[in-house]
Order: structure tokens, then sequence, then C-alpha cells
């Protein structure tokens, strides 16, 4: 008998531990709190992984915490004596969780003054929603050429990405075009010919970088106006002009945008 109760003791233990189990496994709030309880963050690390497998799994956690990921992610990005990387890994973080992370832009916004950390702070603002254009705006009269840059080129993918308003990001295309650094002046070319909200005044403004004194701007700014198609048309003459530059790129792409504008002008068969 006593056997027997025993037995009975043992099969009910091991349905009720299949049953949390099962519970477990099928309720990602759960597993989700758990490790948030464990304080795993190893997870961060591993977003930097140079292991495809490793990535994605970390990915896929930080997608399954969510905004519970954030104080980890803030700490990171405050600790001026965090591992480089692993800072990074932060940024990318804010990256995945895109506008969830909106209360880290000023976390974010502070690295992306710092030159060690300027490329993955801008990528991970063109992903925060609007949230992050005024620390983007400003940052386009930063002091430093890269600062500029990757602030100009993050205004253009918000806008690209988000509902923001056109008037906030397109001044500041047009004013990049007057920047002394030629890198700055080609991602505000470059962009012009994305976003195109204000063809007038952006068309105008690509006229005179087909002037400009760097080539690969003169180049961008030839491929841009080729996005325009029949609404480059007053650029045809300068076009005309920048197909016998000196450099045989910018003559190649000028010559592609004349037949371009020609060909969106003429009228439907």
């Amino acid at each position: 008998m006593v056997f027997m109760w025993r037995f009975v003791a043992l099969f009910l233990a091991l349905v009720a531990g299949i049953g949390v189990a099962v519970w477990y496994y099928r309720t990602p709030e759960v597993r989700s709190v758990v490790r948030i309880a464990r304080n795993d963050d190893r997870w961060l690390d591993d977003l930097q992984s140079r292991v495809p497998k490793d990535a994605a799994n970390a990915a896929a956690e930080l997608e399954e915490r969510g905004t519970a990921a954030l104080p980890v992610i803030r700490r990171t990005l405050e600790d001026p004596g965090a591992d480089p990387s692993r800072r990074k890994a932060a940024l990318k973080a804010c990256s995945i969780l895109g506008a969830r992370a909106a209360e880290a832009i000023p976390d974010v916004a502070a690295l992306l003054n710092d030159s060690d950390y300027t490329p993955e702070a801008a990528v991970a603002l063109s992903f925060m929603g609007s949230a992050a254009v005024a620390p983007l705006r400003a940052a386009v009269r930063a002091d430093q050429a890269i600062v500029r840059r990757e602030a100009l080129r993050s205004l253009g993918k918000l806008r690209e990405r988000a509902s923001i308003d056109p008037q906030l990001v397109i001044p500041e295309l047009l004013h990049g075009l007057e920047d002394p650094d030629a890198s700055v002046r080609h991602v505000a070319v470059t962009y012009l010919g994305i976003v195109r909200d204000n063809p007038s005044d952006e068309v105008a403004g690509l006229i005179k970088a087909l002037a400009d004194d760097e080539a690969e701007v003169r180049e961008a700014a030839a491929v841009a106006l080729g996005q325009y198609g029949a609404l480059a048309e007053p650029a045809v003459a300068a076009l005309r002009k920048a197909a016998r530059d000196p450099d045989q790129e910018v003559q190649r792409e000028a010559g592609r945008a004349l037949v371009t504008i020609a060909e969106k002008k003429k009228p439907a068969a």
C-alpha cells in the first residue's frame, strides 16, 4: 500500500511538472519575466556577435522583452566605462526597438556627438521616430563634420520612415548644400533626390550643386535630378553643361538625367 501511494504521488508530481512546462513554453510573457528576473543580459552582447544565429537569437529575445529591456540598455549607454562594443550593442538595440525606445533618445543623442559612436547613434535615431528629429536637427550644426553628415543622413532616413513634417527636414538638406565639408554636401544632395517633397526649391538647390567643386557631389546632383523626372526640367540647361564636365562619371549621370527628363515629358500614348 505504501508503495502504491508513493507511485501515485510520483505520478501526480510528474503530471504537474509537465503542466508547468507546457504553460511556461506556451506563454511568452512568463518566459520574459523569468529571464528578466534572472537579470540575464547576455543577449545584449550577442547582438554584436559575428555568429548570425547568435545575433538573430539575441534580437529575438530583445523583441520578446520589448520596453522591459530599456533599463539595461540605458544603463549601458550612460556608462562611460562600459566596453565600447557593448555600448554599440545598446545602440543597435535602440535601432531594433525603434520608437519603443524613445525614452532613450537623450542617451543616444549624447553619443551622437562622440565620434567613436556617431555612425551607430545616428542609425539608431533614424529608427526612433519623430521624437528624434529635434536632436538630429541640433546635430547638423555640430562642429565635427562626421556628426553633421550622419545627422543629416538620419534626418533623410527619418523622412522616409516616419510621418514627419517635411519642413523639418528639407530646409536642413538645403542648408547642407552649403556645408564646407564635401561629404556633408554629398549626403544632402543624395537625400534631396530621395525625399522630393518640395521640387521647386530642391531642384534649384541641385542645379547649384552641379557646379560644386567636388566631382562626387556634382555626380550625385545629376543622379538626384534624374529622380525628379519631368519636374527637373528647369535643370536641363545645367545638365547639358554637366554633360561636358571634365569628370566622366558626372558626364554619364548628367546624360542619363537628361534622357530620363525627356522620357518623362513624353505624352502618354
